[in-house]
């Protein structure tokens, strides 16, 4: 009698043999022929039934797995953007080693996206959990391949299920900005209510004009019964503010509440005053000062000129039309009492460097940081040097200065003011002149708008029309320097560091002239660059026989620079002993290989609870793997958060890193690295 083959694993498929008794029957069952079945005798193993012998034979599963269902269908269209799981169901029991992020992918444009996978008890179902929003409008592809079942069967060929997006659901309420905040103020208030479409309230670009905001004033309760904003809200008394704001697709924010209070200042050097709000009279000031325009001023007379405040001349509280002219004065003083304004004309010489300010009648100043009006001294621009500045391309410079208060806080003035300064016998006439502008915070060069400044050639002055003050550079183009050596950095605040890195042989560029200063490093790009800088040698990849991770190929052009780094404990990868090359790399992740790459040992470095509460950046965890190498990075100026809204900083550790800022990165490193050798 022929047995049948019985297997141990469970994809097995039965055959069904049925034999009737007691009449002579010879059957077929699996690899052999089953004897002669009379009354009770049938093939071993298999069962008797009352109407003859059913024979069962397990046959050996040969046949790959397929795919029986998905919840996203091939060329489904409107897809929601905010879809977090795809289910897919198998033809059979699936091997859970070969479900992985490495055999199933979902993609935009060719770059994996961020998915998790859970695989069912039945081994069946598998649910893809989204753990990023779709692009809008955008078409996804799911990719499995590789997967096998539980006998160890591969599926034929690459699955492929494409689907495109929906516009994206608008979930986000407005983001309304409140100028200026509730607070404490010496003189009544015009607020002004902004609703924004996003984080980016520093423009009007990204005003929500369908946003309606609701508001009332002395604490009553806010509905959308209530006043609609139309115009700046005139604040004259102690007042409570209360409004929500809502937008054309029915998002609304809270309820937010601003208090004001307004009070008296504290008026410096005066004997007697009226305290009571709104009248605030300076009655009589101390001995040595006199009233001039309810403020008490030092009686003039001082012998040091520097002494500005000695010095200062009061601007007028009075408005005329009449312009003042001051030509013997270090600085203007403007008290609490100008409420930020200069009411006249006013001329503001500088008889030894030849500068000049002119403001108009009703100039409005504030502090740019505060939105507050300004009240303290304003002095004549100060001339700066290039050695103190990053200047790495192709001007000669004939006069850079700098214009702030006396304190060096940036002000903001409306109408514009105009400086002129003089340029040095050196100006070459032929070649006209270019102002700049320069941030110190992120060290970039803006160049200023052709209409906002004028050359007279004859007088030798350039004429410059501002809004706030800054430091301004007055340039010529440049007689030996080098043209830029990337088109697409000319005006990029990154330039000077990634002519840096290619001036140290780092960077080559992406093409002839091209950089691409905003686009993303993948994990392998940034690799290489890194030991680059390190000047770390690597092997010839013709040579190399094993490969330091799974999905690093032998013929990548990245897998000497990939072992090297993992030779030199600089990366570990991820689980399943995948490195993802060609994956964008994080700010985090970046910082952490390039300091540790310059020998900068953060692993154990204790987080001082000082450091870690001062740090402004909400998106930071003292708990997280990477806040060692960041609050280093940030405390010695290598990289900056930026700023979300008003009083919202993030540093973005998740963010991917740009070229731009891997320069950057690269260059303070490195400048940090030498400064400490030295030490």
């Amino acid at each position: 009698m022929a047995s049948a083959r019985r297997l141990t694993f469970t994809g097995i498929i039965l055959i069904p043999c049925l034999f009737f008794a007691p009449a002579l029957t010879l059957g077929y069952c699996g690899d052999g022929a089953l004897e002669e079945v009379r009354g009770e005798q049938c093939d071993d193993g298999n069962v008797i039934e009352r109407d003859g012998c059913s024979a069962y034979c397990e046959i050996e599963d040969m046949d790959p797995p397929t795919i029986e269902s998905i919840s996203i269908p091939s060329e489904a269209t409107d897809i929601s953007t905010i879809t977090n799981a795809i289910t897919v169901v198998f033809s059979e029991p699936m091997d859970p080693d070969t479900i992985n992020t490495f055999n199933i992918r979902l993609e935009h444009m060719a770059e994996s996206m961020d998915i998790g996978l859970d695989l069912h008890d039945d081994r069946k179902t598998l649910i893809i959990n989204i753990n990023e929003e779709l692009f809008s409008e955008a078409r996804h592809a799911l990719r499995i391949k590789y997967i096998k079942d539980v006998p160890g069967n591969q599926i034929a060929e690459e699955f492929i299920s494409v689907f495109n997006t929906a516009v994206a659901i608008d979930r986000t309420p407005p983001n309304v900005v409140v100028t200026p905040p509730g607070g404490d103020y010496n003189f009544a208030q015009s607020v002004e209510l902004k609703p924004y479409v996003g984080s980016y309230t520093n423009s009007d670009e990204f005003l929500d004009k369908t946003a309606t905001i609701y508001y009332t004033l002395n604490d009553l309760n806010v509905t959308e019964k209530s006043t609609v904003y139309t115009i700046p809200i005139s604040i004259r008394e102690g007042t409570t503010l209360r409004y929500f704001a809502v937008d054309e697709k029915g998002n609304r924010t809270p309820v937010y509440t601003e208090r004001y209070s307004l009070t008296c200042p504290t008026f410096k050097n005066a004997k007697e005053v009226v305290n009571k709000y709104p009248e605030c009279t300076v009655l009589e000031c101390n001995q040595g000062f006199i009233l001039k325009g309810n403020v008490c001023v030092v009686r003039m007379g001082g012998e040091d000129p520097n002494d500005y405040e000695t010095n200062a001349v009061t601007a007028p509280l009075f408005s005329s039309s009449t312009p003042m002219t001051i030509t013997s004065k270090p600085a203007i003083y403007l008290s609490k009492e100008h409420h930020g304004m200069i009411n006249r004309p006013i001329i503001f010489k500088d008889p030894i460097r030849g500068t000049v300010i002119q403001f108009e009648r009703d100039t409005k100043i504030i502090w740019r940081d505060s939105g507050k009006p300004f009240y303290g001294y304003i002095k004549h621009p100060t001339n700066l040097y290039t050695k103190d500045f990053p200047i790495n391309f192709g001007y000669t410079f004939r006069s850079i200065f700098e214009f702030t208060d006396a304190e060096g806080n940036s002000l903001h003035f409306f109408p514009p003011y105009r400086i002129t300064i003089p340029y040095t016998d050196s100006f070459d006439p032929d070649d006209g002149a270019t102002v700049l502008t320069y941030q110190p915070e992120t060290e970039t060069y803006t160049e200023y708008s052709k209409d906002l400044y004028s050359v007279d050639m004859n007088k030798k002055q350039v004429t410059v029309t501002a809004d706030d003050t800054d430091i301004f550079f007055i340039a010529q183009t440049g007689k030996n320097f080098n043209k830029a050596i990337f088109t697409d950095t000319l005006n990029h605040w990154s330039r000077n560091y990634v002519e840096t890195l290619y001036r140290l042989g780092i960077v080559k560029g992406k093409a002839k002239g091209v950089y691409a200063p905003d686009e993303y490093l993948t994990r392998a790009e940034f690799t290489k660059i890194v030991l680059k800088a390190i000047g770390a040698e690597t092997e010839n990849p013709e040579t190399i026989e094993d490969k330091p991770f799974r999905d690093v190929h032998l013929y990548a052009w990245y897998l000497p620079y990939i072992k090297k780094a993992k030779q030199l404990e600089l990366i570990s990868g991820y689980s399943g002993a995948l490195f993802k090359p060609e994956q964008f790399i994080n700010r985090a992740e970046a910082i952490k290989m390039i300091l540790s790459a310059f020998g900068f040992d953060l692993s154990h470095r204790p987080v001082s609870e000082s450091v870690a509460n001062q740090r402004r950046y909400s998106d930071l965890k003292t708990d997280q793997w990477y806040f060692p190498y960041v609050d280093f990075a940030i405390q010695n100026g290598i990289m900056q958060g930026f700023q979300k809204n008003r009083n919202l900083y993030a540093f973005g550790p998740d963010n991917f890193i740009t070229r731009g800022e891997m320069a950057k990165l690269a260059v303070k490193t490195i400048e940090l690295k030498e400064k400490l050798d030295k030490k």
